[in-house]
Formats: structure tokens, C-alpha cells, sequence
């Protein structure tokens, strides 16, 4: 199951991803995205401690952190992935995707 908390504070919000972050989550991590921060101007994501991880999560992320800058919002990222899925995030080309953000 995925846990996503939210933290925020003055005009940042922090989002902090972990566990299973797969297809089989996607409709639920979707929803909690959607209503994430609408009132900031500054979003930090966090994703630590996943269990699960694909390329549908990445895309969900990906997809809303560009709706998010084209709404005139800082977005800034932490992946901290154990060296399996950081080789997934590299070779899939997210990694530049979320640096070009």
C-alpha cells in the first residue's frame, strides 16, 4: 500500500511518497496528487522506503509536476531509491525528465 503524507507550512508544501508505488496504487496516488497543494507556491516531493515502484508512478509524477509549473508553482525533488529502482528511474530517462523541471 502506498503512504503518502502531506506536510505544509506558511507557503510550502512538503509530499512525501513510499511503499507501493505501482500500477496496481495508481488511481489512489492519482487522487491524492490532485488535491496535493493547491493553495502553495513551493512543493517539495519526497519519494524514500519504496517497496514497489514502476514507470506508472514515474509518469503520474512526471505529468503532474509539469501541470504544476505551468501553473507557476516550485516543484523541487528527492528520490531516494535503493540501486534498483535508481536503475530503473536512470535508464527509463526520468531522472533527466524530473532535472529538466
Amino acid at each position: 500500500m502506498p503512504i503518502i503524507e502531506e506536510f505544509t507550512k506558511n507557503d510550502k508544501s512538503a509530499l512525501v511518497f513510499s511503499g507501493d508505488l505501482s500500477v496496481a496504487r495508481a488511481a489512489e496516488l492519482q487522487q491524492q496528487l490532485l488535491k496535493a497543494a493547491p493553495t502553495v507556491s513551493h512543493v517539495h516531493v519526497k519519494v524514500a522506503e519504496v517497496e514497489n515502484m514502476d514507470l506508472s508512478f514515474l509518469q503520474l509524477l512526471l505529468s503532474w509536476a509539469q501541470s504544476m509549473k505551468q501553473s507557476k508553482k516550485k516543484i523541487t525533488f528527492d528520490f531516494q531509491l535503493d540501486e534498483e529502482f535508481a536503475r530503473i528511474f536512470e535508464e527509463s530517462g526520468f531522472r533527466a525528465a524530473f532535472g529538466e523541471l
